[in-house]
């Protein structure tokens, strides 16, 4: 239930930020049904219209968030791709699950974020000519000091974060990759109280100081954003 609601709280913001938007914006939040195809059109739509997506949050049983920015700002993440993909890949038999992974990332998919379900994962992914070596899923609860000792741990096993999903409200969940082609040299994290403005304020301000979004997880009180730079 924690994510429905999670999920709905958000719904208010897609029509702020087009009453609000300029000529061009720098991000926007778009909601989708829970109909994969149906999100999958929309996605590749925004792509050509110049977004890149670069955060995913599915909340099974009402549908899906998707965070994107202009494409002058991911361009200078080096994710200047023409083709985006939403995948599902169920749990229930992590072998096949790892195996799929692997093949997706070997036909030139690289992952910007996941999100996590009771039987799933879902992962949001870019057309680009990076290699991932390896990758891995990790969880903990979720707390600021928690989250810094897991990204250290595992940059210290040459493994970079590749996408964030809260789970229940209290559990995060990591996608870590090694790939010559990923290593941001900075981090950051913050939390924006679920509302408007809020949002709108937090995003605004924080692209202005030159950071990027590069994964976002929706909680039922607050939304996570992983920038980089």
């Amino acid at each position: 239930m924690a994510r429905k609601i999670a999920l709905l709280l958000l719904l208010a913001l897609a029509p702020l930020v087009a009453a609000e938007a300029q000529p061009r914006q720098s991000w926007l939040i778009a909601q989708y049904s829970e109909d994969l195809n149906e999100a999958r059109r929309e996605i590749q739509a925004r792509v050509d219209d110049g977004y890149t997506p670069v955060g995913l949050e599915v909340a099974e049983g009402s549908g899906i968030s998707v965070l994107y920015v202009d494409r002058p700002f991911a361009d200078q993440l080096g994710w200047n791709a023409d083709s985006a993909r939403l995948e599902r890949f169920e749990t229930a038999d992590m072998a096949q699950t790892e195996q799929r992974i692997n093949n997706t990332f070997a036909d030139g998919w690289f992952p910007v974020d996941v999100s996590r379900s009771e039987e799933a994962f879902y992962l949001l992914l870019l057309d680009l000519p990076w290699r991932v070596e390896r990758f891995r899923f990790a969880y903990d609860m979720f707390t600021s000091e928690r989250l810094q000792a897991a990204i250290g741990q595992f940059e210290e096993d040459g493994m970079a974060l590749a996408g964030i999903s809260l789970y229940e409200g209290v559990q995060i969940w990591y996608l870590f990759v090694e790939s010559p082609d990923w290593q941001p040299e900075q981090l950051y994290f913050t939390s924006y109280a679920n509302d408007n403005e809020s949002i709108v304020a937090g995003f605004n301000g924080d692209m202005s100081e030159g950071w990027i979004p590069a994964g976002f997880a929706v909680g039922t009180t607050s939304l996570t954003v992983h920038y980089v730079r």
